[in-house]
């Protein structure tokens, strides 16, 4: 038995040092569950454009022109975000995703500014993606040779534009005419800018338009475009003319303008015989005009691993995504980069033949 002179007080640096320790611990336990200024993103499922649960996802309306069944499955990419504008994930969450090479960590007003509310942000993803599915439409269809009736409206002017006070936001434009010719009415956008290609540039332009339910007459000189022929210096959006051919699309809680490129290659599949890619599973991302260029998107690291993970074989990417691409390839996923619709239309092909050894790469 220990006498009372034997025991050795403990130090006051060792002491210190525990209460430290606990202290630290606590408060590591403390911001564990605290809110962060971090959102995280990952690899969001990739989903079939061409079927779900038995049912087509894409249905053709309003036309008589005839569809064919197709073997290809295509298939959309997402990103799945965890955090908003008004709320971060937790500290355990942040650790987590910094440790995991599939989640980007991100700062919340890196991709969103303070002013902006989680409920504007679902506004305007839902808008970009009906935006998307009318693009969709046009370039699916007029990829098949089949043009869609528009409304062509403005919304815009590029600066210095001597239409800039002659027109209007909203204005639609119905018929442009030079002096002591006849009116041509655009029906689609390729026909806008293929008239706009025989008029040299500075040639005055009388447009009439739709303004709130009058005809308005607004005369103005065109502006160069790069091979010397004519620009309106106006931006127009198109729009499918009530009762136009147009495609219904069962999909939910999918936001944004990125699916745009797949909607319009299935509604292209639809239209035309034969399966566009063969019997291959091809996935893909990108944005798509109504005359088919196609644009960049973000997250596409995440999409190549949604895409590999469904079983996808092929990525058509956006080519101006492809400085992200490089360093991000996914074994066993051969990545195509694509600036245009007809650029992913030859590609299918290719892929159907197999033989895609010399498409274009992100390398």
């Amino acid at each position: 038995m220990r006498s009372r002179e034997d025991l050795v007080p403990t130090p006051p640096r060792v002491l210190l040092a525990g209460v430290v320790a606990i202290a630290f611990g606590a408060l590591m336990l403390w911001q564990t569950f605290m809110p962060t200024t971090y959102l995280y993103q990952k690899p969001g499922p990739a989903l079939s454009v061409t079927e779900l649960d038995g049912a087509p996802v894409i249905e053709l309306t309003n036309t008589d022109a005839p569809t064919f069944p197709s073997e290809t499955d295509l298939l959309l990419t997402t990103v799945s975000t965890f955090g908003n504008p008004e709320e971060s994930v937790l500290g355990a969450a942040a650790v987590q995703a910094f440790l995991d090479n599939n989640k980007n960590l991100i700062p919340i007003r890196a991709l969103y500014d303070s002013a902006v509310t989680t409920e504007e942000v679902r506004s305007s993803s839902a808008a970009m993606m009906a935006a998307s599915q009318v693009d969709a439409v046009l370039a699916g269809y007029g990829a098949a040779g089949i043009d869609i009736p528009v409304t062509l409206t403005v919304v815009g002017f590029a600066e210095g534009s001597d239409a800039d006070g002659p027109l209007r936001a909203d204005d639609e434009i119905v018929a442009l005419r030079e002096a002591g010719e006849d009116p041509f009415e655009p029906r689609t956008f390729p026909e806008l800018r293929e008239y706009l290609a025989g008029i040299p540039a500075g040639t005055d332009l009388t447009l009439t338009v739709n303004r709130d339910g009058a005809a308005v007459d607004a005369t103005f000189a065109t502006i160069p475009a790069e091979d010397g022929s004519s620009l309106l210096g106006i931006s127009v959006i198109s729009e499918p003319a009530a009762d136009a051919p147009g495609a219904e699309i069962a999909l939910e809680n999918i936001g944004g303008p990125s699916a745009g490129q797949m909607f319009a290659l299935e509604i292209y599949d639809q239209l035309t015989e034969g399966s566009i890619g063969g019997d291959n599973t091809i996935a893909g991302t990108g944005t798509v005009s109504s005359d088919g260029d196609i644009g960049p998107i973000g997250g596409i690291e995440h999409k190549l691993v949604g895409a590999r993970n469904a079983g996808a074989d092929y990525f058509l990417a956006p080519v101006e995504n492809c400085d992200e691409v490089i360093g991000n390839e996914v074994e066993g996923l051969q990545i195509i980069a694509v600036d245009t619709l007809d650029d992913s239309l030859a590609a299918l092909d290719a892929i159907k033949a197999g033989d895609t050894a010399d498409l274009p790469t992100c390398g």
